[in-house]
Formats: structure tokens, C-alpha cells, sequence
């Protein structure tokens, strides 16, 4: 066997111990002197089978002990499960060394069913039979697994009817994630947080309801239910709710407000209902929504819009939000159409025309933006001798600004130093010219400096 003489002894002296406490059912004395007699042979199928059959008695006789038994005779050690586990790792290391032998699928077979996973289990069954059809045991096993547990292929289970009983009052669609009401009305949660946007009353009986949908648990019961009978109608209803929580890459929900710039930072205080059910939407999903203004040449919403980030969202007691917000990329609205009272694009990412790495106009504005970053540096240095509210004073960060290095987003740093008109913000905002955002930045700062305006 490849071993020495006194070696071999040994680890046959274990075995041999190993099954005389196991006949006296002695089960963890036998896993100790099998463990033993493994760290001598690793991997020997022989033993870790005894070793697997071992755990799995004592899972079983855990489990089959009475209240009674554990009230007076408590016990110290590992719990049923894990005792399973231990013998499931065993017999699929077997199962791994010798495939060919259906003894290792029984093994693992049983582990499974003190696990309680059944259909785990009837699939190695089934695969121990693969290996030898002719198999009594494994046959045997097989049938009481399907008649004790009612898994077999061709089982049914008794479903119920479609009634309006699982059908949510507000949108007549199937409950999804259904919480039941204080005074007995089950809706969607999505759809009941929207009708308390509106009034704590149930939508149903007008009962006053003090609870927080966004807290509310969700009826476990009733959900399973409805997913255990109804699996197709209920997956749609999931991927109609992740469509409007997961917008897609170039879709984008609008908040229609003010022009904002990337790296520019703002707080929002949401009170419209329209905007609650958005922001909440928006939290479930990647915590970015565009912010769009109306265009004062048109009196329409603006052609372009800033991708914004949720740095901070405070759900108020009223049901407002306050959010802390940050720019990030432009867009250009495609189309936009009306979602449940918002408004939502489809929009084209806006990038400014890029330069050749290495370029002699690349290098350039490289240069350019330096020394507008030493003009910035000089310009906050000056701003901070006057500014000394907090609250201005944050906005004055040299830390947060971009490396030169990245022209495109500089600019737009430098820009946010300047308290500039809507409008004029919007041209910057649509302007592809990066030398030209930092040049008109350079001289609105000088201009600034000169007549001593207050910065933002």
C-alpha cells in the first residue's frame, strides 16, 4: 500500500478501533480514531466512508432526541447540521477519489436528506444509480425519498386560482412584495408607500395609519404564497418593478430644477410626491438621476442635463427628503416621456472633443490648465481672507480639485468657483471646448478678483 510496516499497523489499528466504537455506537469516539488513522492516510476512501456514516448517525440520533431528553440531559458539541455537513464534505471527497462505486452517492445522499435538502439528495441517488443500475439500496432509498417527500419528476402540487384575493387594489396587478395593513388590507408596497405620499389613510377603509412603508415588513406568507403558485406572473411583476428601479445604462429619471455642472455639490430638500416616489426608486438602484433646468430661451426643459450622484439621502419624519448630491456627467435628452408623474429621458452621454495623448494642443491645455490652477489656488487664498461663514467656506476645498491632468473635469471645478446666471451655465454646460470653459473661467475669475465679487 505503500506504506511503512509499523505506519500501516497503525492506521489498521485505528480502523479497527474506529468500528468497534461504532458497533457499541459510540459514534464520536469512532470519528476521533478515524481522524486519527486519516492524518496518517489522507484520502483513504475506506475511512473517510466510516468516517462520513460516523457523522451522519450522530446528526440523526440528534435530531431524533426527544425535548425531554434535552431539558434534563443537555448536550455540548456541534448541532445536527453541522454534523451533516461534515459527513456531506466526506462522502464528496470520496465521490472525487472513487466515482465508480455507489456506496459514496448514498453517503452523500443521506447527509442531504438530515440537511433537508431533498432534491440535492435525489440527484446524487440518481447519479449512484448511473454508476450501478442494479443498485436494491439505492433504489430503495430512492423510492422512500419520493414517497416520503413528494418530489418525484412527474409529482404535482395543487395550485390555487387566480382570484382578485392576490391582486393589489391600487395598480389591479398581482401583489408584489405585499404588506398587510393594520386594519387588514394587503397592497404592493411600492404602491402603498406612493398613496401615503400623499395621506397617511389606508387606501381602502380611509383608516389612519401610523406606520412607515419604508420600514413596514413585508408579508412573508402571503409573498410565498403567491410566488409558489403563481412563479411566471409573479417574475414579471419582478422585472416590471426592476425596470423602474434599474432605469438602463441610457435612461435616466429628471429632476427638473436648476442647472447643475459636474463637481458641483448641492442639497435638495424633496417634498413633491412625485419626486419621493422617484428618489425612493432611486435609492433601490445606482443613487443617480438627472438634474435638468427650463430653458428661459424656449420655457421648455433644457436639451441638457447633469448626471447627479446621491452622496446623502435623510428620510424625513413628514416623508421629505434631504439630499446631498453631486455632479458627475453630462447628457443630451433624446426623447422624454411622463413615469408615474416624473419625467424620464433617454439621453446620449456629452463628452468635450478629445485631444491626441501627446499632442502639441493636448499639451497645451495642459499648461493652460495649470496656470489656471495656480489663479484658482491664488483666488481662494484671497477669497478666504474675507469669506469666514462655514458655510461658504466649504465650497472653497482645494483638496477636492481634479489634477490638470484631467483637463475636462478641471474645467468644470473651476467653473463652480463662479456664481454665474442659469443660462449661462447651460452654455457651459453644452460646450464641447475645453480650452475654451477654461479660458472663459479664467477670465470671469479675474474679473471676480478685480471687482471683489463674492464667490459661491
Amino acid at each position: 500500500m505503500g506504506m511503512a510496516p509499523d505506519k500501516y499497523r497503525e492506521v489498521f489499528d485505528l480502523a479497527q478501533r474506529g468500528a468497534r466504537a461504532f458497533r457499541d455506537r459510540r459514534f464520536d469516539e469512532a470519528i476521533s480514531y478515524y481522524s486519527k488513522a486519516l492524518n496518517l492516510r489522507p484520502g483513504d476512501p475506506i475511512i473517510l466512508s466510516n468516517r462520513s456514516l460516523a457523522f451522519s448517525r450522530i446528526s440523526q440520533r440528534l435530531r431524533e432526541r426527544s425535548a425531554a431528553d434535552s431539558e434534563y440531559q443537555p448536550l455540548n458539541g456541534l448541532d445536527p447540521t453541522t454534523h451533516a455537513e461534515l459527513a456531506l464534505k466526506d462522502a464528496e471527497k470520496i465521490v472525487s477519489i472513487n466515482s465508480n462505486s455507489p456506496r459514496p452517492y448514498l453517503l452523500k445522499a443521506y447527509a442531504l436528506i438530515l440537511m433537508e435538502h431533498y432534491h440535492e439528495a435525489r440527484e446524487a441517488l440518481l447519479a449512484g444509480l448511473q454508476v450501478d443500475p442494479l443498485s436494491h439500496v439505492l433504489q430503495t432509498c430512492l423510492s422512500d425519498l419520493d414517497s416520503n417527500t413528494n418530489i418525484a419528476a412527474g409529482a404535482r402540487r395543487a395550485r390555487l386560482d387566480r382570484t382578485d384575493d392576490f391582486e393589489c387594489t391600487l395598480c389591479f396587478k398581482l401583489l408584489y412584495e405585499p404588506v398587510t395593513t393594520p386594519c387588514g388590507h394587503s397592497f404592493c408596497r411600492s404602491c402603498l408607500h406612493q398613496s401615503m405620499d400623499h395621506g397617511n389613510k389606508c387606501p381602502m377603509c380611509r383608516t389612519v395609519l401610523f406606520i412607515g412603508p419604508r420600514t413596514y415588513p413585508i408579508s412573508v406568507t402571503l409573498s410565498n404564497i403567491i410566488q409558489r403558485n403563481f412563479p411566471e406572473e409573479y417574475a414579471e411583476r419582478r422585472s416590471e418593478h426592476e425596470t423602474m428601479t434599474y432605469a438602463g445604462v441610457d435612461l435616466m429619471p429628471l429632476f427638473v430644477m436648476d442647472v447643475v455642472l459636474p463637481c458641483q455639490k448641492m442639497a435638495l430638500n424633496i417634498f413633491e410626491p412625485r419626486y419621493r416616489l422617484m428618489v425612493r426608486r432611486i435609492m433601490e438602484g445606482n443613487h443617480r438621476m438627472g438634474m435638468v433646468a427650463i430653458d428661459s430661451a424656449t420655457g421648455t426643459v433644457a436639451d441638457c442635463g447633469c448626471e447627479v450622484e446621491i452622496l446623502e439621502c435623510e428620510p424625513l419624519p413628514d416623508g421629505r427628503f434631504y439630499l446631498e448630491v453631486e455632479g458627475s456627467r453630462r447628457f443630451r435628452i433624446l426623447r422624454s416621456w411622463d413615469q408615474d408623474g416624473y419625467r424620464v429621458a433617454e439621453v446620449e452621454w456629452l463628452q468635450d472633443i478629445p485631444l491626441p495623448e501627446g499632442s502639441q494642443e493636448r499639451r497645451e491645455l495642459i499648461e493652460l490648465a495649470n496656470g489656471a490652477s495656480e489663479l484658482a489656488r491664488a483666488y481662494i487664498r484671497r477669497a478666504r481672507e474675507t469669506v469666514r461663514t462655514a458655510r461658504r467656506a466649504r465650497h472653497l476645498d482645494l483638496e477636492s480639485m481634479p489634477g490638470p491632468q484631467d483637463p475636462e473635469k478641471f474645467s468644470f471645478w473651476l467653473v463652480n468657483l463662479i456664481s454665474l446666471r442659469p443660462s449661462d451655465r447651460l452654455d457651459l454646460l453644452r460646450l464641447r471646448d475645453t480650452r475654451e470653459r477654461i479660458s472663459s473661467s479664467i477670465r470671469l475669475l479675474s474679473d471676480a478678483a478685480e471687482q471683489g465679487c463674492r464667490v459661491q
